[in-house]
């Protein structure tokens, strides 16, 4: 574009300087200036020269100023740039250490916690068939304790499948997300469909963690404030070679929710940051269904930096 400017401008002067030589325009202009010396109308072509002249100049000296902005706006997105990929690469680091330290809590709270309901509940079931019948008052403290035990291991299973996914790594992310779904759903009694197509195999943990993660926010915020009936999650697969990424929508058909309450949630804060890092978007909208359409995408690229992070 540059170039093509100045060729505009040097051929203008060359078709200028063509005409003022065939019609002696400088004859004509200093024979017409003579008639008015008293006024010196002959130093007007000089005084446009020197015109010329400065704002040729003023037009350098903005056009230096606005490089040497342009370059230090480069700088600084290029600066801003590295800070985001090392931001990523930090949330990815902690994230990673997060679920590490829930797996190894999970473990604790298994082995440790679980186990001892289990023997306070095979004690008491002892305790209350020794006094079904002689010690009517130690068999209700031990009933007691049995449904105590019971509940206490209700609650530690709660914590572990919040913890970590159950089946995780080992049985693949579609069943782990049917398993939520299925349990979700029998715990709210609202209706939750799942759809899915197209899904690799080989996705990474961090990815596996993040699409689950997201689906059990999810559920859990339409569970405590959406008041909805029917619920949705499909997540796909790349359905074409060259649309490397996965898709995951959730839909309800509960009372939304306000734009300006977004960035107060916290879980909704932690979903799109969970998501960002990995290179993806999530998007919040309204639904069909007049509810809150909760959209993610998710890119597929880099999966062997993922798997090792």
């Amino acid at each position: 574009m540059a170039l093509y400017d100045a060729g505009l401008l040097a051929a203008g002067v060359a078709i200028f300087f063509a005409l003022a030589a065939h019609f002696d325009l400088s004859e004509r202009l200093a024979l017409w200036a003579s008639g008015y010396e008293q006024w010196q109308l002959d130093e007007i072509p000089l005084a446009l020269l020197a015109l010329s002249v400065g704002l040729a100049w003023f037009a350098w000296r903005r056009w230096r100023d606005l490089d040497l902005a342009l370059q230090a706006r480069e700088q600084a997105e290029e600066v801003n740039l590295r800070m985001l990929a090392q931001n990523r690469l930090l949330t990815q680091r902690l994230m990673h250490i997060q679920e590490h330290e829930r797996a190894s809590l999970a473990r604790e709270i298994h082995d440790e916690v679980g186990q001892c309901c289990v023997a306070i509940r095979v004690d008491a079931a002892s305790i209350e068939e020794e006094t079904r019948d002689r010690m009517p008052a130690a068999h209700e403290s031990a009933c007691a304790i049995m449904h105590t035990a019971e509940h206490l291991h209700d609650v530690v299973r709660g914590m572990l499948q919040q913890l970590r996914p159950t089946g995780l790594d080992d049985l693949g992310l579609l069943t782990s997300l049917k398993l939520l779904i299925q349990t979700w759903e029998r715990r709210h009694r609202i209706a939750c469909s799942f759809d899915s197509s197209a899904l690799p195999a080989d996705l990474s943990p961090m990815v596996n963690v993040a699409l689950y993660r997201t689906v059990q926010e999810s559920l859990t915020n339409i569970a405590q404030h959406a008041h909805a009936s029917r619920v949705s999650v499909v997540v796909n697969g790349p359905l074409e070679e060259e649309a490397e990424r996965i898709n995951l929508v959730i839909e309800d058909d509960g009372t939304g929710i306000a734009p300006e309450a977004l960035p107060r949630g916290l879980g909704i804060i932690g979903m799109r940051e969970r998501i960002c890092a990995l290179g993806g978007e999530l998007v919040i909208d309204r639904a069909s269904w007049g509810g809150v359409r909760i959209a993610v995408v998710l890119p597929l690229r880099d999966q062997d930096a993922l798997r090792t992070a």
